[in-house]
């Protein structure tokens, strides 16, 4: 290979390089912090509150939630009920409303939805819940973030850089903020 190329390919690598290190300790970061999101409370802050209000009798709401429930054929209580546009009533049944019984009352109908995985993507997108995966891939996961990450920052730290150098690496870094804010 001529020295031209070789130069030329060396600098090309380098500034490749730089303009994707934002992006590889940005993942590497986040994807350690979502391997153990249940240890950060799922990035959530609650605030918890207790009001008084007026004492009522719920057989009325049982009664509407047993009417429904016979028109879906089913015994079991649904996770989550909603009132969707002041006239239509969503069951939705399993995690994440796996099975959906949309109830248009006014128009004497009933949709029922149920989701299935898809294959391969559906273990796929496992791999990124730690609570549903192995501890094992957990520990691969992380080691391999820490690793991705010591060779990224190692690799900034260690080599001299040319004013241009820092120019891509901004560039990288600035596109890198900007996808972040606009999406």
């Amino acid at each position: 290979m001529a020295a031209w190329s070789r130069t030329a390919l060396r600098k090309l690598h380098r500034w490749i390089a730089l303009f994707i290190a934002g992006f590889i300790i940005f993942y590497s970061i986040t994807g350690i912090l979502l391997n153990h999101r249940k240890a950060f409370h799922y990035f959530i802050q609650k605030e918890h509150t207790i009001q008084r209000v007026p004492l009522s009798n719920t057989s009325r709401l049982r009664e509407f939630i047993e009417f429904y429930k016979r028109q879906i054929g089913r015994n079991d209580d649904p996770k989550v009920i909603r009132i969707k546009d002041g006239d239509t009533l969503e069951f939705l049944y399993g995690s994440h409303g796996r099975i959906t019984y949309t109830i248009h009352p006014a128009k004497g109908i009933m949709e029922i939805v149920q989701k299935s995985e898809l294959q391969p993507w559906s273990h796929l997108n496992r791999l990124h819940k730690a609570f549903k995966t192995s501890r094992s891939w957990i520990l691969f996961s992380d080691l391999s973030s820490l690793l991705l990450l010591t060779a990224t920052l190692s690799g900034l730290l260690i080599f001299h850089y040319k004013k241009s150098d820092y120019a891509v690496l901004a560039l990288g870094l600035l596109t890198f903020l900007a996808m972040l804010f606009l999406t």
